[in-house]
């Protein structure tokens, strides 16, 4: 996603000292950011304590930004790293509990209600087997599948060539087909 005028303007006046300009792009961008945060950690509480996170180091950071990338792209790149920081955390405390993959809200565009839950359980069991893969395999899927970024974009999140996003994406799918299988199979 290319920087936006509109984004390189509210940028230059929080830098100099602004807060109505940086109120603005968090208002721009809590929704994606917290969607993705949300995807990742599994709860919806610790989400919104870690999108709170993110713009408490986006701004403390803002003038660390180059500008070489996008601004979003950028903040997707802090709010991935304070994601999986909370997630390494989180495994420190207390072994990690995948049922919370199935309590986030589902989106459901279903034409019937019979369909509507069939594509809600299903939602759900994806939802339940990605909490499974391991955290790079789930972090590219969430990126990718639910956040639907670009390679490129995701290249530039996680820091990674497109060539290991295109095979990392691949082995994750395969993980989750795989995952998906056990479920269904009861194994």
């Amino acid at each position: 996603m290319a920087q936006t005028s509109t984004d390189r303007e509210l940028l230059r006046r929080s830098r100099d000292g602004d807060q109505d300009s940086f109120r603005q792009l968090v208002e721009m961008y809590t929704p994606r950011v917290y969607g993705l945060v949300r995807n990742l950690v599994r709860s919806q509480t610790e989400a919104e304590d870690v999108t709170q996170e993110v713009f408490f180091k986006v701004y403390r950071k803002l003038d660390t930004f180059r500008e070489d990338s996008a601004f979003y792209t950028w903040l997707y790149r802090v709010a991935v790293n304070a994601a999986t920081d909370w997630l390494k955390k989180r495994r420190q405390d207390r072994a990690l509990q995948v049922g919370d993959f199935g309590a986030l809200p589902l989106a459901d565009g279903a034409d019937s209600p019979d369909q509507g839950l069939h594509n809600k359980d299903l939602r759900a069991e994806v939802r339940m087997a990605m909490g499974h893969l391991p955290e790079k395999f789930r972090t590219i899927l969430v990126l990718r599948e639910l956040e639907g970024l670009q390679y490129e974009e995701i290249s530039a999140v996680l820091r990674i060539s497109k060539g290991t996003v295109e095979s990392r994406l691949f082995r994750a799918r395969a993980k989750l087909k795989i995952e998906l299988e056990r479920r269904h199979l009861g194994a």
